[in-house]
């Protein structure tokens, strides 16, 4: 099931155009920090980040419980009959910003990541810190890269970029920091490029403290169908495409049924006649 995710109501737009503040972004600081995608060019440092309109909790793999702690929500994004973001299956988002953005800008250049995050974590039994991420590559995460990913310094940063500017759902503007080229610590490799479909994980510590080394819990986005992917596209929607039930056999109409009967009977019919010509 694809489902296009034109973040940005046309009438947000205006009222970032002129110039209006919006609320900042849930920051991992919560608990449940908001989720967001990042978008920056390698070269000229310019960047672009848009809230995508979900908290973490509520954007968690359908196999996934999460801890009292966290919020002790379960996840639904993953069922066997595709993505259901909302009771009609429809999105009314469009970003009318993301183009200007890229007017200019060379797309070979541009990288972006899916991002969520949730620093709280530092009880064993009763919460760990979490984080959901896009990644071009399998990625195998310890505990103490997850402390990492999470930290102000760098998942909690897209909070501080995305309020700079007064913007409302997106920003731009030079000085993108290194934290971006690694995707917070994950990797460069895991950054995507314009239109390249990827990955979308969920990783979580496997204890509050200690045992950094360990490697997290993972969970890839997916269902027996098959793995779920995420795209951002060079006109500035971003696509979730997860696959639903298999489509079940569809059966003959009658009508056809009894098509195929009349053609048989009458080629009974005929082969009777010449049987009959040949006695």
């Amino acid at each position: 099931m694809k489902l296009n995710l034109k973040m940005i109501a046309a009438a947000v737009a205006m009222v970032s155009a002129a110039g209006a503040a919006n609320a900042a972004l849930t920051t991992p600081a919560t608990g449940n920090g908001s989720v967001a995608l990042f978008a920056f060019n390698t070269v000229t440092r310019d960047w672009y980040i848009r809230d995508l309109g979900f908290l973490m909790n509520d954007f968690l793999p359908s196999s996934v419980t999460s801890l009292s702690g966290n919020g002790g929500g379960t996840g639904t994004r993953t069922p066997e009959t595709g993505l259901l973001l909302n009771p009609s299956n429809t999105a009314s988002f469009a970003d009318v910003s993301f183009s200007s953005w890229l007017t200019g800008q060379s797309v070979s250049d541009i990288r972006w990541a899916f991002s969520s995050a949730d620093a709280t974590g530092t009880s064993t039994t009763t919460n760990v810190t979490r984080a959901i991420t896009s990644s071009a590559v399998d990625l195998n995460p310890t505990n103490g890269l997850m402390s990492n990913y999470a930290s102000s310094g760098n998942s909690g940063t897209l909070a501080t970029f995305f309020n700079e500017t007064g913007a409302t759902l997106s920003a731009t503007g030079a000085g993108a920091t290194s934290a971006f080229d690694t995707n917070f610590g994950l990797g460069g490799a895991s950054l995507a490029s314009l239109n390249e479909s990827v990955g979308l994980f969920y990783f979580a510590r496997t204890t509050g403290t200690g045992s950094t080394a360990v490697a997290a819990t993972k969970v890839q986005y997916g269902n027996t169908t098959g793995f779920a992917t995420v795209t951002l596209e060079a006109d500035g929607d971003f696509v979730y495409n997860l696959a639903g039930a298999p489509v079940s056999e569809v059966p003959i109409p009658a009508a056809a049924w009894l098509l195929g009967s009349g053609l048989i009977g009458l080629a009974g019919m005929a082969r009777r006649r010449k049987a009959a010509a040949q006695a």
